[in-house]
């Protein structure tokens, strides 16, 4: 029956864009898995834990420092036609993108120098160094959700695979060359880490060509779609996607080093790819659905079928695979693993339903969902976390999954009994 399904699907041009970004996707998965083991034995569970640690705290700065400007020029993209307008709204959006960087990189200049938890774990300087090469967090989400709305696909899968690619390149040099290395590996991992994305966020930004002609009307316009609809989602993902990513900061905050960090990351990674099919699908759809009454019915039992397939390859494969390749020393992430998979399954089918719901500008809809799913991960956390650890996080994120995806349904169904009926 499957294969039926899929046959008649290819029947439609966008097969080749699902196809080409599946498969960037499915390429990272191997480079992140092998890259992963390289560094968690380079770096041991403490030192892990403290990169993964760090790197969660650029992405949760993300999220705080973006104030929906990104979603206001998604919009601005989504219904636009205008080639040379789209290149100007990618010039208006980076001037906002330096901005922001500005506001994030001082924030966090005071945060490294008072945090008691930095200190104590002997991170300020680190943190410091790194400070000035974190605009790359905030151009990899300014690729990420511009590329949908403007139906750049191949370029989001290149700004999302060549990454993984040159950081890989690396560490294998690192693996090789530098495995007796004396000095300090977290700050050699970090800085392959950083050069890979600087790479690409030049390559990428040479490709897009963006113009900064009537600069001031297209600052305008996207200052108008972020009262309108940004915003909104700006603080929805504050309470969602913001206490989400404190999930790994708060492990840190609640134990004597970061190994718990490390084991909950590391569970994350492996279960990750669980999200990308249903995430995939949805936004090379992104455009369409605009235009579209419901999601069709195809298409979401290809959707469905893959992601169940992929959930039990996990959970039979994790535990040889987690003995095999990362040693004793990362046993509890087996356990981990099980427990986050069905959370990350359950919020990638819950971003299937939310690209929808914001291709029709569901602004409030999205918002009102992520402040419960936000308010439920932060309770959880602070119960959870301090009494089980990353055990803890990894039962927060379970529920949490299960709640984002409720609410997507839920707004999902209610949306499609008001639109109007495509024939």
């Amino acid at each position: 029956m499957l294969y039926k399904i899929l046959q008649k699907y290819q029947s439609n041009e966008k097969v080749k864009q699902v196809a080409g970004l599946l498969s960037a996707n499915v390429i990272s998965i191997p480079l992140s898995v092998v890259t992963s083991i390289i560094v968690t034995r380079f770096l041991g569970p403490s030192d892990y834990g403290s990169f993964k640690f760090i790197l969660n705290l650029f992405t949760l700065a993300v999220v705080i420092f973006t104030f929906g400007f990104f979603q206001a020029g998604n919009r601005a993209l989504v219904l636009n036609n205008d080639p040379q307008k789209a290149r100007e709204l990618y010039g208006a959006e980076l001037i906002i993108t330096g901005l922001l960087f500005l506001f994030l990189a001082i924030s966090f200049c005071g945060y490294a120098f008072f945090d008691k938890n930095i200190n104590e774990k002997g991170l300020r300087f680190v943190l410091l160094l790194t400070l000035p090469f974190s605009w790359v967090f905030l151009i990899s989400k300014y690729f990420e959700v511009l590329f949908q709305a403007d139906n750049r696909i191949r370029l989001l899968a290149k700004s999302r695979l060549f990454p993984h690619l040159i950081y890989f390149v690396i560490i294998l040099i690192i693996h090789y060359t530098l495995a007796n290395y004396s000095g300090n590996r977290l700050i050699l991992i970090l800085a392959a880490y950083y050069f890979g994305n600087v790479v690409v966020a030049v390559y990428v930004m040479m490709k897009i060509n963006p113009s900064f002609n009537n600069l001031k009307d297209r600052i305008q316009e996207i200052i108008h779609y972020n009262k309108e609809y940004g915003f909104n989602v700006y603080l929805g993902s504050l309470f969602a996607v913001g206490f989400s990513q404190l999930t790994g900061v708060l492990i840190s905050y609640f134990a004597s080093d970061n190994s718990g960090v490390g084991y909950y990351s590391l569970a994350v990674t492996i279960a990750g790819p669980l999200a990308f099919i249903p995430n995939v699908i949805a936004t090379t759809h992104y455009k369409d659905f605009s235009k579209s009454s419901k999601v069709s019915k195809r298409l979401l039992n290809i959707t469905l079928a893959i992601s169940l397939m992929a959930l039990l390859g996990a959970v039979v494969l994790v535990g040889p695979f987690v003995r095999i390749f990362y040693g004793s020393e990362f046993a509890p992430v087996i356990k981990l693993t099980y427990i986050v998979s069905f959370g990350i399954l359950l919020n990638g089918l819950g971003d299937f339903f939310n690209r929808f719901l914001g291709s029709h500008g569901e602004g409030k809809a999205l918002r009102n969902s992520a402040f419960i799913v936000g308010i439920s991960v932060m309770i959880f956390n602070v119960i959870l976390i301090p009494m089980y650890g990353e055990y803890g996080a990894a039962l927060t994120t379970f529920i949490s999954g299960l709640i984002y995806f409720v609410c997507m349904y839920f707004y999902y169904r209610r949306l499609i009994s008001a639109l109007p009926s495509v024939k």
